[in-house]
């Protein structure tokens, strides 16, 4: 995986945040913001496959994910060590 090790738990811990910040918009029916959050997310599992450090990668996509909709600085700060 290349999240550094460092950052496995942290990795797994934001997208665990996200999936359940995605259902709470599911069941509000916010579709189309959904919609743009999954298309965020769908990168981030890859990248933990990737063989080249992403770590920063991984990151700038939550920073991405939390600029657009700030309910999502919680997955950031997972990521981040702060949880």
């Amino acid at each position: 995986m290349m999240v550094t090790k460092e950052k496995q738990r942290g990795a797994l811990l934001a997208l665990n945040s996200i999936l359940v910040l995605s259902r709470s918009l599911a069941h509000e029916g916010r579709s189309h913001d959904l919609a743009i959050i999954l298309d965020i997310t769908e990168y981030l599992p890859m990248l933990m496959l990737e063989s080249e450090d992403r770590t920063g990668v991984f990151r700038e996509q939550l920073v991405d994910l939390a600029r657009r909709y700030p309910v999502f600085a919680h997955a950031l700060e997972r990521f981040d060590g702060v949880d």
